[in-house]
């Protein structure tokens, strides 16, 4: 063979050897900003995108960031029943005719469609094309998934967990690995700005770290659909969450004040879960509320008996929803047999149904630590305690004692709770042995000291409760709530941790000034590096807490402001704390 030929046909192996070879490391090796990627390696289970077009930024993000990953055979669309269809046909679940062959101009995954026909499914076209959870995202899978199939689904308010999770095991056996749940869901809804804030914290880290019992009470338009998401990305093992966006539609749409007061906002997290991990750092935090008295006797018992049990909590029932832990302080026993004690009484005692009406306004940890707890005595006190526990609420605190045997704790939270209203009571140095005691075996927890104290009627704090104040978080305390002076007291800082003597009223029938029908709700949001103080004041009509609108708001937080700590006059006009966690 000529020598040039073989140089040649040597030359041109080695050019196919080394193509082959950059090929083959391309393809090993994607560049960063390569939107080409191998769909094994960057798989995607399942997300969440709002509805609302007001959102349309966070929603085209979303759908470009999965497109850019991978392109799905299959997209489950898990939708809230905005309309109660589902009551109507009587089903957990509606879904297109079985015999769709389109929807929308996309093919209809009728496979999967007859695999969840035993899963009380109801099959109905027209209430899925009238409903703006499923078809507000229809063009954006038409922009960039045009040959997926798809499967729309409204899901009942009344789901249960299990019937959802019989749903989504079903489809992750049929469904095949290239498909994707997509939850389409907006988060707070009719609520201010930072309540909205607030309230999303405890849904952000239920929905990324799967706690599967909290879903049922977060604060969104179909908790159901979101456990779906969230559970389908367990089943398929991808679970590592990347957040595309997040907003509120105030910001969005710039409200005024006006506005915000009379509809509230509605706020927006989107996020998808992944087989790989991209976003290294994602803060979660947990929630407490803090409220003060309760009362549910004289004039809140007449009030409750010609309205309802849940009479007394109507008007603020939303606010108290997903929240990790609501507490307040139950200002008397609930017993089986109460006594009809005078209005002018200082004794008060509570119906059974009481438990009730805390129970469905998601009161789930309450104070016994004051000075009517024992108003019916120790077996008051008994059944009190019995009736609490039959609704799955906690309590802490004893009105007379004060060791580490009545304190709570749950996950990095401690609370404790101590009456200092009796002269026979918890002292002083009582108090402080209990939390050096209990902040010595739990250095690391965040610990929360309620005390029952001071004088009533009075706004700002005693010498006495300074001092005391002062011992406690010397002694270890992260933060102290006050109550029974039965209006909102001053803040103060002391060597960088909250007091807040005062809360004052929440549910009570004082209607002789606007000082007792006015009260304070501290949210605060517990992170591994912060800790978060919102401010939420309320006014009471009749016995009925409701939000400040926005001009009362910032009227009560600046007088709030001028008689606290002066460090704390901007933070408390803003209505948020920010203090660094203590290492």
């Amino acid at each position: 063979m000529n020598k040039k030929v073989i140089v040649f046909t040597v030359i041109i192996l080695v050019a196919i050897l080394i193509s082959i070879g950059i090929f083959l490391h391309t393809k090993k090796s994607p560049s960063e900003n390569s939107t080409t990627h191998n769909l094994e390696e960057f798989s995607i289970a399942s997300g969440v995108v709002p509805h609302h077009l007001v959102a349309r930024g966070i929603i085209e993000n979303f759908f470009q960031y999965i497109s850019s990953k991978r392109k799905p055979q299959n997209i489950i669309l898990l939708g809230p029943d905005h309309f109660n269809a589902t009551n109507l046909a009587g089903k957990s679940f509606i879904s297109v005719d079985s015999d769709t062959k389109e929807f929308h101009s996309l093919a209809v995954n009728n496979y999967l469609l007859q695999k969840l026909n035993n899963h009380d499914l109801a099959f109905d076209s027209s209430t899925v094309n009238f409903d703006h959870g499923i078809t507000a995202l229809l063009p954006y899978i038409k922009k960039y998934f045009p040959e997926s199939g798809i499967l729309p689904i409204i899901i009942s308010s009344t789901a249960s967990k299990e019937d959802v999770g019989k749903l989504i095991k079903t489809i992750n056996i049929y469904a095949g690995s290239q498909t994707i749940i997509i939850a389409s869901v907006d988060f707070s809804h009719y609520l201010p700005p930072k309540a909205a804030d607030f309230h999303d914290v405890k849904s952000i880290a239920t929905l990324l770290n799967f706690k599967e019992n909290d879903f049922e009470n977060l604060e969104v338009d179909s908790w159901q659909a979101l456990y779906g998401a969230r559970f389908f990305a367990k089943l398929q093992g991808e679970e590592f969450p990347y957040i595309v966006g997040q907003g509120k539609s105030s910001d969005l749409l710039r409200f005024d004040d006006s506005i915000i007061d009379a509809e509230g906002i509605t706020s927006y997290f989107c996020v998808v879960f992944e087989k790989t991990n991209n976003q290294k750092t994602i803060e979660k935090g947990e929630t407490i509320l803090l409220v003060g008295d309760i009362m549910l006797d004289r004039g809140v018992e007449s009030l409750i008996k010609k309205n309802s049990v849940i009479y007394p909590f109507q008007k603020i029932s939303q606010f108290l929803r997903g929240i990790d832990i609501v507490f307040g302080n139950l200002e008397g026993p609930i017993v089986k047999e109460p006594q009809n004690f005078s209005f002018d009484s200082l004794k008060f005692n509570f119906s059974h149904q009481a438990a009730d009406g805390l129970s469905w306004a998601n009161f789930n940890l309450l104070s016994l630590a004051n000075n009517h707890t024992l108003d019916r005595g120790e077996n008051g006190l008994k059944e009190t305690k019995q009736f609490l526990k039959e609704k799955n609420i906690d309590f802490v605190g004893n009105p007379l004692k004060c060791t580490e045997d009545y304190s709570f704790k749950k996950d990095d939270i401690i609370l404790l709770a101590f009456n200092k209203t009796f002269s026979f009571g918890c002292s002083d140095e009582e108090i402080i042995n209990t939390i050096n005691l209990i902040k010595s075996s739990n250095p690391k927890n965040f610990l929360i000291v309620s005390v029952h104290w001071g004088e009533e009627y009075q706004e700002k704090n005693s010498i006495s409760q300074r001092e005391l104040a002062h011992k406690i978080i010397e002694a270890g305390a992260d933060t102290i709530v006050g109550h029974h002076s039965h209006i909102v007291q001053n803040i103060e800082i002391y060597k960088s941790k909250p007091i807040f003597y005062s809360l004052g009223n929440f549910v009570f029938d004082q209607y002789f000034s606007k000082e007792t029908q006015e009260g304070l709700a501290v949210g605060i949001e517990v992170y591994n590096n912060r800790i978060r103080y919102c401010l939420f004041p309320f006014k009471s009509h009749q016995s009925q807490p409701s939000l400040m609108d926005q001009k009362e708001t910032n009227q009560f937080l600046k007088e709030l402001a001028l008689k606290s700590s002066p460090e704390l006059l901007d933070k408390i006009k803003d209505g948020i704390i920010d203090i660094e966690r203590s290492k």
